[in-house]
């Protein structure tokens, strides 16, 4: 497959074609994960019905809300642990199918096959610093939370102290700042997202170590040129994503109505299989771009090595 830039039409149209191409492979390394979540997704369904029916039925007939408690997920303690489990298993162990996924990105582009096992080899064998970036994932995106936490707080401060003397003043002063504070904040959140996302992929595809990986991931993100290059990627993939996730939450929503655990679980594995691995593909395929635009050499390079081939 040629190595060049792509603009942002045909990171789209490649990752399609990709992705359609090598659909069942790529379903297949993730399906990995998927059965399991499927099983707890399904016992979390069946769990939650009795409360989604009384919901319904307080919904149907609202003055009944008065009298009587609308159920939550927190009422059954089996349903928060289930919960729990799920949410653990997802956040630990999806990055090792998604970056199994990224190297199978990594062998279309030298002209191999997407293969269960090399995928699995490449990522398994960095284990550890899979788990440490994990961790300072955890760490950047509280950082980034607590960084927005304490603007609010040091904005309401300020506002209520300027409003002993002028209210006005001290209502322009909070909008205007609250204004500043999103204009700040905000854009940085994707673009932190996909630079950590880079350094999981530098990790994997590139052998670096964590450290190393981390200044990859923040350097070819956080520049005069990429970074907001990123933040309309991540604002274009993440809407591709997110509308397919809406249609199939949708139906998952009708069969959960329609009191079909067993159907709601399965549309929403197959949520996971599908879309899932079409964004790692978008993700990798742009992670490949902007190595390309500043490292052609070294990428063909790292390639060869990851997936065996004989050098160009």
């Amino acid at each position: 497959m040629e190595l060049r830039p792509l603009g942002f039409g045909e990171i789209f149209d490649r990752a399609v074609t990709l992705y359609i191409r090598n659909i069942v492979p790529f379903a297949g390394i993730v399906m990995v994960l998927i059965l399991p979540l499927s099983i707890l997704q399904y016992v979390l369904d069946r769990s939650s019905q009795p409360q989604l029916d009384q919901m319904i039925k307080v919904l149907q007939n609202p003055a009944h809300a008065k009298v009587e408690h609308v159920p939550t997920i927190l009422d059954s303690p089996a349903s928060v642990a289930v919960l729990g489990i799920l949410l653990f298993i997802t956040y630990l162990f999806w990055p090792f199918a998604l970056n199994a996924v990224a190297v199978g990105v990594a062998r279309l582009y030298r002209n191999r096959r997407v293969e269960f096992r090399p995928c699995y080899e490449a990522v398994l064998a960095r284990w550890r610093q899979i788990i440490a970036l994990l961790f300072f994932q955890l760490f950047a995106f509280l950082a980034w939370y607590l960084a927005v936490v304490v603007i609010v707080v040091v904005i309401v401060v300020v506002v209520i102290a300027l409003g002993a003397a002028s209210s006005a003043f001290a209502f322009w002063f909070g909008f205007a700042a609250g204004l500043a504070g999103v204009i700040v904040m905000a854009p940085l959140l994707a673009p932190l997202g996909v630079s950590l996302i880079f350094a999981m992929y530098a990790a994997v595809i590139e052998e670096c170590g964590v450290g190393e990986s981390l200044r990859r991931g923040f350097v070819r993100v956080f520049n005069r040129t990429e970074f907001w290059r990123a933040l309309l990627f991540s604002i274009a993939a993440g809407g591709v994503v997110l509308g397919g996730s809406m249609m199939l939450g949708m139906l998952g929503l009708v069969a959960a109505f329609a009191h079909q655990p067993a159907l709601e679980a399965i549309i929403e594995s197959l949520a996971r299989a599908t879309l899932a691995p079409f964004g790692v593909v978008l993700l990798a395929i742009y992670y490949f771009d902007v190595r390309i635009r500043r490292e052609a050499f070294d990428l063909e390079t790292s390639l060869d090595r990851l997936t065996g081939a004989q050098p160009a």
